[in-house]
């Protein structure tokens, strides 16, 4: 089992993030790294998550990620708008979504998804928790079935959100999860 933690728009909220990632980290097995997508508008809280050992991260830059200090890793490469990754047998596709007008509709990221053949879809912006299936043809110019996955915003004020995906050999499972239930679970 390959799990994922998935997050966009932390706007700031750095302390929530950290707490999330030491959450997360203490239910790894094995020393195994927790792997973290972060897609936008808040970079510079990941970048904070540097001090922990054993993460890999994959990211993207947000509408509001127009600082220096936001734009680049702690490594010095500018972090691009949208980009497309391999999580063990899936390519996904990461993006902030602002750049493909997702508060008007999914018709634009989807396209460009199918464009590079990907079977995911991550995308953050509207602050909103969002998983859809997309099928082949129901969108034009969608040549394959997509999954849409938005985690909604770890920085909302009444209950900031997460997702998760997990991946085994017999498939893949997404979920949505609450910041306020993380700590109140860690608070026990």
């Amino acid at each position: 089992m390959y799990d994922i933690l998935i997050v966009s728009d932390t706007h700031g909220r750095t302390g929530r993030l950290n707490e999330l990632v030491e959450y997360r980290q203490k239910l790894m097995k094995n020393g195994e790294p927790l792997t973290i997508i972060h897609l936008g508008d808040g970079l510079s809280d990941l970048f904070s998550c540097s001090q922990y050992n054993n993460i890999i991260s994959h990211a993207v830059r947000g509408n509001c990620d127009f600082s220096i200090t936001d734009r680049m890793s702690p490594y010095g490469e500018e972090m691009p708008i949208s980009r497309l990754i391999q999580l063990n047998r899936y390519k996904v596709f990461i993006t902030h979504g602002h750049a493909f007008s997702v508060k008007s509709g999914y018709e634009e990221i989807c396209r460009e998804a199918s464009r590079l053949n990907a079977d995911f879809v991550l995308f953050g912006h509207t602050h909103l928790p969002i998983l859809e299936y997309i099928e082949k043809g129901s969108i034009r110019g969608i040549e394959k079935d997509l999954v849409l996955f938005n985690p909604g915003s770890l920085a909302s004020m009444f209950d900031g959100s997460f997702g998760n995906l997990s991946i085994s050999e017999n498939g893949f499972l997404f979920s949505h999860g609450k910041y306020d239930n993380i700590t109140k679970n860690n608070n026990k």
